[in-house]
């Protein structure tokens, strides 16, 4: 179960990639720079910046998330740049590393039917939508943002359906 609105039921999961970056000064530069971009319609982040107490020092980690190869992709390309241009234009020494969790994938349909029709008839809302939220292989994401355990009882009394 993920917590997207309730019943909704993901046609295509989003990949991860853990994203981490150094940057390191011989001098405290005069402020950090600036090195996280927006995310943007096709990839979403939650990169953070970390500074050491001295200042010569900088972290840059987090994940990057998209429903599609291209926009994990185009979105770990955004971000690079943005931290390699922060280290260019500030004069740092710059190691980045980023490492694909998992990647996107399409949910298949027919089992995603069958659920769906499984929660209509037993007169629960479902909807299709694609989920920001990576998902294992074989699993079929349901939202129950709110609705847990009443959808949880739900798929309890099936012989068909296992929530996890």
């Amino acid at each position: 179960m993920t917590k997207e609105t309730a019943g909704t039921l993901a046609t295509r999961t989003a990949g991860l990639v853990d994203f981490r970056a150094t940057l390191e000064w011989d001098e405290a530069p005069p402020g950090p720079p600036s090195c996280l971009p927006s995310p943007a319609p096709f990839f979403r982040h939650d990169l953070g910046v970390d500074l050491d107490p001295a200042g010569t020092g900088m972290r840059v980690s987090g994940t990057i998330r998209a429903p599609t190869e291209r926009g994990l992709g185009a979105g770990l390309e955004l971000v690079m740049r943005a931290v390699g241009n922060a280290a260019a234009l500030s004069g740092a020494v710059l190691e980045m590393r980023a490492f694909l969790e998992c990647p996107p994938r399409a949910v298949p349909p027919g089992p995603l039917q069958e659920l769906a029709l499984y929660l209509w008839r037993n007169n629960f809302p479902a909807r299709f939508a694609p989920s920001w939220e990576p998902a294992e292989t074989g699993a079929l994401p349901l939202g129950a943002g709110g609705e847990e355990e009443p959808l949880r009882d739900l798929l309890r009394e099936s012989p068909f359906w296992k929530p996890s």
